[in-house]
C-alpha cells in the first residue's frame, strides 16, 4: 500500500511525525517531495535536514528494508550527464487532462483552478474538435515539445554538482514566468538539504549492513555550511571517507 506526501513551508517541521504515522498505518511506499512554489528559506532547509535525519535513524533502527521513502534516493545528488536533456515532469504534453467544460490541457496544472485568475490557462484542444485542432493549439504543443533541460536551465542549474534528482514543474514555470521554458528554482535550497540528508542516511545504512561502499558527497562545502554546522559537515565527510 502506497501514499503521497507533499512538504510545504507550513508543514516541513512535521515530516518525521507524518512519515512515522504513515508507517504505523501500514504504508510501505511513501512518495514525498517539497512543493516547487516560492516560499522556501534556509531555515526550512535546516528543518528538513534535521527531520530527515530522524527519518533515517528510525528506518535504520527498525531495519525497515521493506519501506520505500522516495526522498532517500541512492542514485541522486551528483552531477548530471550533459547529454541527459529530458524534462523532469510530463507537463510539456505527456499528462493530458480534460476539465468539465471540455478543454484539453497538457497537464492538470495548466487549468484555471491551478493557475489562478491572473494567468491565462494553456489549452491544446477541446473535446468538440479534438487535440491540436487549431493552429494556435498546434503552435502551443510545438513550443512545449521543444523544451528540454538545457533550454530552460541556467548554466548554474545545468552544471550543478548535485543536479541529478533535482526536479521542477513545467506548468509552475509557466505560471511564474509566462513560459514553461524558464525554470523556477525556489526549491534549490531544499534539494541541497535533501542531498546532505541522503549522505547521512546511506552512509549510516551501509555501515549498519556491514557494506564497504560509501555514498559520495558532491555538494560543495560552502553550500552545505549554509544549512548545517561545521561539525556536522565534518561528521558527514568522515562517514563518507572512513
Amino acid at each position: 500500500m502506497g501514499s503521497k506526501m507533499t512538504l510545504a513551508p507550513q508543514n516541513v517541521g512535521y515530516t518525521f511525525q507524518a512519515v512515522q504515522n504513515l508507517i504505523a498505518l501500514g504504508y510501505r511506499e511513501i512518495n514525498l517531495n517539497c512543493v516547487y512554489e516560492q516560499g522556501w528559506t534556509v531555515e526550512h532547509a535546516r528543518t528538513l535536514y534535521n527531520q530527515l535525519k530522524l527519518c533515517a535513524d528510525y528506518l535504520i533502527a527498525n531495519q525497515a528494508d521493506d519501506i520505500y521513502l522516495s526522498i532517500f534516493e541512492e542514485d541522486f545528488f551528483r552531477p548530471k550527464d550533459p547529454a541527459d536533456l529530458q524534462n523532469w515532469c510530463g507537463g510539456t504534453g505527456d499528462m493530458i487532462s480534460v476539465d468539465y467544460t471540455g478543454n484539453i490541457y497538457p497537464c492538470i496544472r495548466y487549468m484555471p483552478n491551478s493557475l489562478g485568475p491572473d494567468v491565462k490557462p494553456l489549452t491544446i484542444g477541446h473535446v468538440d474538435h479534438g487535440i491540436l485542432g487549431t493552429q494556435a493549439e498546434r503552435d502551443c504543443a510545438q513550443c512545449l515539445k521543444c523544451i528540454d533541460r538545457r533550454t530552460q536551465s541556467t548554466d548554474e542549474c545545468f552544471h550543478c554538482p548535485i543536479a541529478e534528482g533535482c526536479s521542477w514543474c513545467s506548468a509552475y514555470n509557466y505560471q511564474v514566468f509566462g513560459t514553461a521554458d524558464q525554470r523556477a528554482t525556489f526549491i534549490c535550497v531544499m534539494h541541497k538539504a535533501r542531498a546532505l540528508a541522503n549522505a547521512y542516511y546511506w552512509n549510516q545504512l551501509y555501515r549498519e549492513r556491514g557494506e564497504k561502499r560509501r555514498f559520495k558527497i558532491h555538494i560543495p562545502e560552502d553550500w552545505a555550511l549554509e544549512i548545517i554546522s561545521k561539525e556536522e559537515w565534518q561528521a558527514l565527510k568522515r562517514m563518507e571517507e572512513s
